[in-house]
């Protein structure tokens, strides 16, 4: 039977968070995409950093009018790693037993009203590549592909082939867990910020602007979110310069399973296998701790790490299809 449903602005509280957390995740694992907080504080993260970097923050929900419970929201900000004032990023989300009613189709359309209002000139959406109606339907919506996101996954329980984990010397540079560099090193933390930093602005994304995040936050990432765990993460030095960095954390779904979430190498230093290094001794890490796979994502416009994931084992598991839609608005009347 079809509920009658409201659309309204979703509220700053702990009950509207709590209720679009549990919209995504209600969201099956395999339909899942990237900045949809799964719980209320993760969702307020997002909120607050949004809010700290001056980015505007925009969110609908629709409530079933007989009984408040909210059974979809959607929300576009301003793209957290940019700062475009006309560019913004957005998701649609509705529960399961609430889909193909329309109710979407209303949350985009309020969502519409504020970005005409807002003057946006494009906006930014993901869907899975194994959801070909959802893909239709964007470009129904006036959607274009930018790129793919790939998941990349590697089965530590098979044999390692034959890559050797020994092999991952390279001249003249010491690979080192980060709990150990943090120990040795006071300095540490400002260092490695300026190469995070400085890595991070040559993602290959297109139009891409590093977000500047500060260095408690950046140290909060490494050290202190729920899934941190420093020991995982591994830093390259040549001598006393810091060359490359890979951070992996916890998976929030498997405690079997390490989410590798960066690898990056200084400029000056690329070419001489030390992403290989970082990523060997993750590897070597997640085998003798017991862990039984690795997940990461690699972007379609980034070949170097392509190739290397192949050759270390990693096996592609699908991916994200991001999606561009360039506004134009009559403001007529």
């Amino acid at each position: 039977m079809t509920c009658a449903v409201q659309i309204r602005p979703a509220r700053p509280t702990d009950a509207d968070r709590e209720a679009v957390a549990r919209i995504n995740a209600a969201v099956p694992r395999e339909e899942r995409h990237d900045i949809e907080p799964r719980s209320a504080g993760a969702l307020r993260e997002l909120d607050e950093l949004l809010a700290r970097r001056g980015h505007v923050l925009g969110r609908h929900v629709a409530e079933v009018v007989a009984t408040g419970e909210i059974v979809a929201y959607a929300h576009h900000f301003h793209v957290p790693w940019e700062h475009h004032p006309a560019r913004f990023w957005c998701a649609v989300r509705c529960a399961p037993d609430h889909r193909r009613r329309g109710i979407g189709a209303l949350l985009f359309a309020a969502m519409e009203r504020d970005l005409a209002r807002l003057g946006a000139l494009e906006l930014r959406a993901m869907a899975r590549e194994t959801q070909p109606e959802m893909l239709a339907l964007a470009a129904r919506l006036g959607f274009r592909e930018l790129f793919r996101s790939w998941d990349f996954e590697l089965d530590l329980t098979r044999p390692a082939g034959a890559v050797r984990l020994g092999e991952r010397a390279v001249t003249g540079v010491a690979i080192a867990p980060l709990s150990e560099e943090r120990a040795r090193r006071p300095g540490w933390l400002a260092e490695l910020h300026a190469l995070y930093l400085a890595v991070n602005r040559e993602v290959p994304l297109p139009n891409h602007v590093d977000p500047e995040l500060p260095a408690d936050a950046f140290a909060a990432y490494l050290e202190r979110s729920p899934t941190s765990l420093p020991e995982a993460c591994f830093v390259a030095r040549d001598g006393d310069r810091y060359v490359g960095l890979c951070i992996l954390h916890r998976s929030e779904d498997d405690p079997a399973c390490l989410d590798h979430l960066f690898t990056g190498v200084a400029t000056a230093s690329r070419g001489r296998g030390v992403a290989r290094a970082l990523k060997l001794a993750t590897i070597d890490f997640a085998r003798r701790r017991g862990y039984s796979r690795i997940a990461t994502a690699v972007e379609s416009n980034n070949p170097g790490m392509l190739a290397l994931n192949e050759e270390l084992g990693f096996v592609r598991r699908g991916g994200l299809v991001v999606l561009e839609r360039q506004m134009k608005w009559n403001l007529a009347g």
